[in-house]
């Protein structure tokens, strides 16, 4: 779960500085982009598991064990050295609630002024 939580992280920090920026207004382009951004990072973060995904163990032993997965978001310097918590939901959720409180401020906004 670690991986997903730290590859949504970078596209999250991202749209949040954007947001931030645009004095707490969000596009079209943001509030659909931004989740689609979150989603990609959290699978890109997550390629060296999906051969475990599919049945093939051969290969995902053989990517657990290269440090050149490393280009996955630190993966296997992760891996290495993470320590099994359940806590690690937490961070999601709140990044997803944020998304959420973020898109119905913005529909609040342009229903108030319509």
């Amino acid at each position: 779960m670690n991986h997903i939580v730290l590859g949504s992280f970078v596209p999250f920090m991202v749209a949040a500085i954007i947001y931030v920026r645009r004095r707490c207004r969000a596009s079209l382009a943001l509030l659909v982009g931004a989740p689609l951004y979150i989603v990609l990072g959290s699978v890109w973060a997550v390629v060296p598991d999906l051969p475990r995904l599919v049945g093939n163990h051969e290969l995902y032993s053989r990517l657990s064990q290269d440090p050149r997965c490393n280009i996955f978001l630190f993966h296997y310097a992760l891996d290495s050295t993470e320590a099994d918590s359940s806590w690690w939901f937490v961070p999601f959720v709140a990044m997803a609630v944020a998304v959420l409180l973020a898109a119905w401020r913005e529909l609040w906004l342009l229903e108030r002024h319509a």
